[in-house]
């Protein structure tokens, strides 16, 4: 999810009830919180060695939460005037690693999370936009 505003009505405080709200949201359809870089959200599904849900099911997972933050924060009562919101989704293989030494960070790294990545950048105000592989299954 990637949110930006010129408003200075978006503030810490805006950033943080939307990414709560954000995470309630996760947690009921099982998406974990990546990381938040400035006011763009990294979430992930099917990372998790006991999740035993099968790809389809996961993606299907990850599709329902990207509706309902759209439902919820984009379009609802959390909407912030001004700021502009977006989501990319994408599947497929990716890998996790720890990196640094001081202020060592998590974070994912390949094509999977490029093209994620890339779906939400060029995604319009309020859209969501998936890719072919998300399309497929």
């Amino acid at each position: 999810a990637k949110f930006h505003s010129d408003d200075p009505a978006f503030t810490p405080e805006a950033i943080d009830m939307t990414v709560q709200a954000v995470e309630q949201i996760m947690r009921r359809f099982k998406v974990m919180k990546v990381k938040t870089i400035g006011s763009t959200i990294m979430l992930v599904t099917g990372t998790d060695n006991d999740d035993v849900r099968t790809r389809q099911e996961q993606v299907s997972s990850m599709m329902d939460a990207a509706i309902m933050i759209r439902r919820c924060v984009f379009q609802g009562r959390l909407r912030i005037p001004g700021l502009h919101y977006r989501l990319g989704v994408h599947c497929g293989p990716c890998f996790g690693a720890v990196i640094g030494g001081n202020g060592a960070v998590f974070d994912l790294f390949g094509d999977t999370v490029n093209t994620a990545s890339r779906m939400c950048s060029t995604a319009g105000d309020g859209w969501i936009q998936f890719s072919t592989p998300v399309h497929t299954i």
